[in-house]
């Protein structure tokens, strides 16, 4: 049997571990248990990734012994095939059918060669025109028969071990199927991924990178509309830099949930769509995972092989671009001691000339613990800094991916249903971004109204999904909820009419408990606005976080602990205002700031006195400035509060409203 399909190297170099394999058995030909054995065990062996599982199977050497196992079956199978032949033939030769298992014990000492399904010889030319001869049992003919079928209906001129694998998931190998029975691994899911089309896609990716790096082009449909939506300026500002000569690389800076992979997504979706600058028409955009990456790496000099690896196809593939997430990673990534090269002291060179386009991101607590004690690798890298959307903003960046998702649960929702749980998300998931928090909330609303089987989100289905927090409302007594009512009133009243905190804008006030808070106080700051910097200014700010504390002293006529959290931030506040800005609560201009460092080691227990006395000085004055505006609005606050303790959460219009009329009844 000869073919004009090439062989490439790898497959070349299993078909002679098999002959290896096949002397060592004491087969006359490669059967499909020698061809299976030697396609788990290979490197970079896909089957064996789709075969080991934490919890059934741990390692290719898990792997190994099953399909050896698989062997001593066919062994023994064919000892006592031999053994009958013999018998009928009068001759007495001497077999072994012990149990499977024990085969391969005795397997190397046995000098007898006994028969196999021998059907011909292979004749396979590998990638330099050279013929390789390889004797097949009568399944391993059927699949390479098959093999060269496909590949010419596919248009593959050189077959992969995958390529061999493709064909016997479509001929649906008993031997096959056992293996999978055996390790409990899903042959349906196997199934699916070894196919001549996804093959193909994943060509783009050499196998021995294809663990760890992913092409984010594959995942566009062109035909469909972009979900991300605005963050234009961001989308400019990346591919102007990318559009540069030399440190083409951008690292992308903003909290979690705020949309920084959406962003990449937005330059994916140009680049397959062709709205991109034309430069980058034909680029891939390559995902680099580096927890993969560094899983496996156990031994000394595996991290670098893997780093020569990506290098290499970089350098190889001139339009693409590299994105990673959670790019502050690199450092240390690969390395098995400290002080030894890791992975992205391996790119500094190509990020330096230019050669390739790297997009990283990141949080700015990560940007500043991890890229300022790296001065090179942040030298290399252009930060883009991609803040929340404004609560007007959020609909409108989300709007296309609020119609995917209702496409996805069959589930509609109004505008008005979605600017109400931007709301409630403001208030019982404070700490998270949006517009993350909100489609994550939209997504499970419609997953209630679904199961609710309702065709649209209503409010029910909403707060549905804060059921935790209702009981813990229920729960907490009249004195609580008024004691909270106060706090968050107090809150608002300060922001309202300070004055000078023009900045802050509200969102919501809500006194229903939500992460780790018995109420929340929501405010949004305007980016168009310059607040005052004087040592007022800082007074008001302070006054803000004392505003609660002051406001349920009221009710209680005493302190509790329920505000130390504000305190701790009027706290850490007021010292930045002394040791960072210099001010002083008594208004002397000492032009003085305290820095903390081994070259300036300024805080002495003397030092360490005053500034904790100009701390409280100014808290006292901040404290004394919260007393005096809610003082002068304490018959809003009372009404505030019945409002609040009637409506529990009250919308940024709600509280105006109700100003409004506050105003109309005392004129």
């Amino acid at each position: 049997m000869s073919f004009k399909v090439q062989m490439s190297e790898r497959t070349i170099k299993i078909l002679d571990k098999c002959m290896e394999e096949m002397v060592l058995w004491h087969f006359d030909a490669i059967n499909l248990p020698i061809l299976l054995y030697q396609l788990a065990v290979c490197d970079d062996s896909q089957l064996a990734d789709c075969l080991i599982d934490d919890d059934t199977i741990e390692s290719v050497a898990d792997v190994e012994g099953l399909v050896l196992m698989l062997l001593s079956d066919k062994q023994t199978e064919l000892e006592i095939k031999d053994k009958e032949e013999c018998s009928e033939n009068g001759e007495n030769k001497q077999g072994n059918t012990e149990e499977k298992g024990d085969a391969t014990k005795e397997v190397a000492e046995r000098p007898k060669r006994y028969k196999s399904e021998h059907d011909g010889d292979l004749i396979l030319t590998d990638q330099s025109g050279k013929k390789h001869k390889y004797p097949v049992a009568q399944g391993v003919g059927m699949v390479f028969g098959k093999l060269a079928i496909m590949c010419k209906e596919n248009n593959t001129t050189c077959a992969e071990p995958e390529h061999i694998l493709a064909v016997m998931f479509d001929e649906d190998i008993p031997v096959l199927k056992q293996l999978f029975i055996e390790t409990n691994a899903s042959y349906r899911e196997a199934k699916k991924m070894f196919t001549f089309a996804c093959l193909a896609e994943a060509a783009k990716i050499p196998v021995a990178l294809s663990s760890f790096l992913t092409c984010l082009n594959d995942r566009v449909d062109p035909s469909k509309p972009c979900e991300i939506l605005m963050r234009e300026k961001e989308t400019e500002q990346i591919w102007n830099i990318s559009l540069k000569k030399n440190k083409r690389n951008t690292v992308i800076v903003g909290e979690a949930g705020v949309g920084k992979t959406a962003i990449i997504e937005k330059i994916v979706y140009q680049i397959v769509t062709g709205t991109c600058p034309e430069t980058f028409k034909d680029f891939l955009v390559m995902s680099l995972d580096v927890n993969s990456f560094i899983a496996g790496t156990k031994f000394r000099g595996d991290a670098e092989k893997r780093s020569q690896d990506l290098i290499v196809f970089l350098q190889e593939h001139d339009k693409v671009m590299l994105f990673i997430d959670e790019v502050h990673m690199l450092l240390g990534a690969g390395a098995c001691y400290e002080g030894e090269m890791d992975l992205a002291n391996a790119l500094k060179p190509i990020l330096a000339r230019g050669d390739t386009i790297v997009i990283g991101a990141t949080t700015e607590e990560e940007y500043n613990r991890y890229f300022s004690s790296d001065a090179a690798l942040s030298r290399r890298f252009e930060r883009v800094d991609v803040e929340e959307p404004l609560v007007s903003e959020v609909y409108p960046m989300i709007v296309n991916k609020i119609k995917a998702l209702s496409k996805f649960h069959g589930v509609r929702i109004t505008k008005t249903m979605v600017e109400y749980i931007i709301m409630i998300a403001n208030c019982f998931a404070f700490e998270k971004k949006n517009p993350d928090k909100t489609l994550d909330l939209i997504d499970r609303s419609m997953v209630t109204a679904y199961r609710r089987g309702k065709k649209t989100v209503d409010k029910e289905c909403v707060l549905a999904n804060f059921q935790i927090q209702f009981d813990t409302f229920d729960g907490m007594g009249e004195e609580t909820r008024k004691e909270t009512a106060y706090h968050e009133a107090g809150h608002y009243i300060v922001a309202r009419f300070s004055e000078r905190l023009i900045k802050h804008r509200l969102l919501a006030i809500s006194i229903m408990p939500a992460e780790g808070y018995l109420g929340i106080t929501c405010f949004e700051y305007k980016r168009d606005v310059v607040p005052f910097t004087s040592k007022q200014y800082f007074i008001d700010l302070l006054a803000l976080d004392l505003g609660g504390r002051v406001a349920e002293k009221l009710f209680r006529k005493e302190i509790t602990s329920g505000a130390c959290v504000d305190l701790n931030n009027a706290t850490r506040v007021a010292f930045e205002v002394i040791t960072r800005y210099g001010m002083t609560a008594d208004g002397e201009d000492r032009n003085t700031v305290f820095l903390n460092s081994d070259k300036y080691p300024m805080f002495s227990e003397k030092t360490k006195d005053h500034v904790v006395e100009e701390v409280q000085k100014l808290i006292d004055l901040a404290y004394a400035r919260a007393e005096a505006i809610i003082d002068e609005h304490k018959d809003f606050l009372d009404i505030l509060v019945r409002a609040l303790l009637k409506n529990h959460i009250m919308s940024a219009d709600q509280v105006e409203s109700l100003w409004q009329r506050h105003l109309k009844r005392k004129k």
